[in-house]
C-alpha cells in the first residue's frame, strides 16, 4: 500500500523534526550569541568582522531531532574584512574568533571552546546541548555576501551563506515536499551509516530534482524518486544554471550553487559512492515492493527497512 502525504507528514513532524518550539529557543540562543558578539565588534574594531550569516539546517528549518548523545548543530558564517585576501593565516581567524568569544563570555570553560576543526571554531552551551560551529570566511564584497572559506592545510573555495539559503528557500518555495522528503533522507542516510554524504549533499539532490522535473505529486514518491536518481542519474551529475558537471572529474559531482567552480562532493570516495548507490537500489526496489503490499503492518515493516525501528504509521 501506498502511505498518504498526512501519514508520512506525521511520522516526520512526530519522530524526525526538531520540534519548532526547541528549533525557536535554540534559533533565539544564537541570536543572543550574536548579539554579544556584535557588541565587542562594536566596541573594538580591530576584530574587522564584517558580518554574522546564520546557516546550515537549524537555520533552514531542516534540522532533525538530535541522536542519544549528540548535539544540535548550529552553524554562523563570521565574514573578516583583511588586507589581502589572497594571503593570510586562518589559524589568524580562528583566534579571533576565540578572542571575541572569551570576551563576550568571559564565564565559559576553556572546554567549551574547540578550535581544532579543520575550518571552523565550536562553542558549546552545556545547558541545552547547542553546539554553534562559527567558520571564517573572509568577505570579498561590501555587502559580504561572498567569501573564500580557508582550511588550515592552505586550500581554499569561494563561497556565499546568502547564496546557499536562497537557493534552499526557493526550492522549498516550490515544493513542499522537500523539507520533510530531507528529513527522511537524513534519517535513511544515518541508519545505513553513508560515511561521507552530508545533509548539503542530499538537499542539492533533491533541488536538482526540483529544478528539472518540477514538485513532486506526493511525499512518498518525492523520497521514491530521490532514490532513482541516485541509482540511474546521479552519475551525470548535479548542477544548477550554466554550470557543467563534466568539467570535474569525481566519483559524485554536485556543483555548489553558489560556486561553480566548486564541487561540494568532492571529497566523497568511489567506496562511499558504491554504498551510496547500492543502498538507495535496495531502498528504491523496497518502496516499490511495498507499495505492492495489502497491509499496512506488511507496508510498516518494509519501510523500517529503509528508516529503522522508529518508523511508525498511524
Amino acid at each position: 500500500m501506498k502511505f498518504t502525504d498526512k501519514q508520512l507528514s506525521d511520522y516526520v513532524a512526530e519522530k524526525l523534526a526538531l520540534p519548532g518550539e526547541q528549533r525557536n529557543e535554540l534559533r533565539k540562543q544564537i541570536g543572543r550569541l550574536l548579539e554579544k558578539l556584535e557588541a565587542k565588534v562594536h566596541e573594538d574594531g580591530s576584530y574587522r568582522v564584517k558580518k554574522f550569516r546564520r546557516a546550515g539546517s537549524l537555520e533552514k528549518g531542516t534540522s532533525n531531532r538530535p541522536r542519544a548523545g549528540k548535539p544540535v548543530d548550529g552553524d554562523v558564517g563570521v565574514y573578516f574584512e583583511v588586507d589581502d585576501p589572497e594571503s593570510f593565516d586562518v589559524a589568524h581567524l580562528q583566534q579571533l574568533i576565540k578572542q571575541l568569544l572569551e570576551a563576550a563570555y568571559p564565564q565559559k570553560s576553556p572546554d567549551d571552546l574547540d578550535d581544532s576543526g579543520d575550518r571552523i571554531f565550536e562553542v558549546v552551551f552545556k545547558g541545552t546541548g547547542l553546539e554553534v560551529d562559527l567558520v571564517p570566511i573572509v568577505s570579498l564584497d561590501q555587502d559580504a555576501n561572498y567569501g573564500y572559506q580557508y582550511s588550515r592545510v592552505g586550500d581554499r573555495v569561494k563561497t556565499s551563506v546568502k547564496a546557499h539559503l536562497d537557493h534552499f528557500r526557493d526550492h522549498a518555495g516550490k515544493d513542499a515536499f522537500l523539507a520533510p522528503t530531507l528529513r527522511m533522507a537524513k534519517r535513511w542516510r544515518h541508519w545505513h551509516e553513508l560515511d561521507g554524504i552530508q545533509s548539503f549533499h542530499l538537499e542539492l539532490m533533491l533541488s536538482f530534482l526540483i529544478t528539472r522535473d518540477g514538485p513532486a505529486r506526493t511525499l512518498e514518491e518525492s523520497f521514491r524518486r530521490f532514490f532513482l536518481f541516485v541509482i540511474g542519474d546521479l552519475s551525470a551529475g548535479v548542477a544548477f544554471g550554466k554550470a557543467d558537471p563534466s568539467k570535474f572529474m569525481a566519483p559524485i559531482v554536485i556543483v555548489d550553487p553558489a560556486n561553480e567552480a566548486n564541487n561540494v562532493a568532492a571529497r566523497i570516495e568511489p567506496k562511499e559512492r558504491d554504498e551510496l548507490i547500492g543502498t538507495a537500489r535496495t531502498a528504491y526496489e523496497t518502496i516499490t515492493w511495498a507499495q505492492e503490499l495489502p497491509g499496512k503492518g506488511e507496508t510498516v515493516a518494509a519501510w523500517k527497512e529503509i528508516l529503522g525501528e522508529g518508523f511508525a504509521i498511524d
